[in-house]
């Protein structure tokens, strides 16, 4: 399957240190894409690698006029310790066979550039909740193929180990991938979201898994774009909810009381 890693900034690789791949492609809420793009801009890391991949979805992107064709993108950020890459895309690959072809040919070219040396793989996502968690902080679900490096994160408030589930597409088996094979440890953070139809983000989640990988790697950053998107998501369950209250007040007027109804 044809995929073409297009270099945009050469590396030395002899000046990467204990590079870590962090990783959040779009999923539910696209809890763990904003995650790691807010981590990404907050850094200000650069673009290293524009990534074209056939089992990407036939559907050309468009900003501000601009007609592209969808891409995977690598950026990377030198820091005093532990080094990022940053690997994020417009969508997750189409096939189950895209998923696994793309994790198989990314984790071979960064073993090639760095050397051998990658730390570890990290990808974000979200785990819907049945239970109601607006008012509180998310769990944190990690799972891994290192015992010793899941554990490391439990330190942190509000987080347990996944004891069982699937995680699909590419941000469960890319990690998979890479601790299975050899490459380099596999680590998943899945953020508690909201089972609703209505909303396509959940900053809320994704500040937390940031929160967690912040600690986790003392990140400098701050949080100002995603506490702007959660008072947004806020204001918008707000209107939802007052919009629903008005409707059953005016059901529950037009049934009379004592009515039968099919809203419990």
């Amino acid at each position: 399957m044809y995929i073409n890693f297009e270099k945009k900034k050469e590396l030395d690789p002899e000046k990467i240190k204990d590079p870590v791949i962090l990783i959040g492609f779009p999923g539910i809420a696209l809890v763990g894409k904003l995650a790691i793009t807010a981590i990404r801009d907050s850094i200000g890391a650069d673009l290293i690698f524009d990534i074209q991949f056939f089992d990407f979805p036939p559907k050309s992107t468009v900003e501000n006029g601009k007609l592209d064709i969808p891409t995977a993108k690598l950026y990377y950020k030198s820091r005093k310790s532990n080094d990022f890459f940053i690997l994020t895309a417009d969508y997750q690959p189409h096939s189950a066979e895209g998923v696994f072809e793309f994790s198989k040919r990314f984790c071979e070219m960064m073993d090639e550039l760095t050397h051998g040396n990658i730390k570890m793989y990290i990808s974000t996502g979200a785990m819907v909740s049945d239970k109601p968690i607006e008012d509180e902080i998310p769990t944190v679900f990690i799972s891994g193929t290192d015992q010793k490096i899941m554990k490391s994160f439990l330190k942190f408030s509000n987080t347990e180990i996944m004891e069982n589930g699937v995680i699909a597409g590419a941000n469960g088996i890319l990690p998979a991938w890479a601790g299975t094979n050899g490459f380099a440890p596999g680590i998943c953070l899945l953020a508690e979201t909201v089972p609703l139809q209505m909303i396509n983000l959940n900053p809320k989640a994704s500040k937390r898994l940031v929160t967690v990988l912040k600690e986790y790697f003392d990140i400098d950053m701050d949080y100002k774009e995603l506490d702007k998107k959660i008072e947004e998501m806020e204001e918008m369950l707000d209107k939802f909810k007052e919009k629903t209250d008005t409707f059953m007040k005016q059901y529950r007027e037009q049934r009379g009381p004592g009515a039968d109804s099919y809203f419990r």
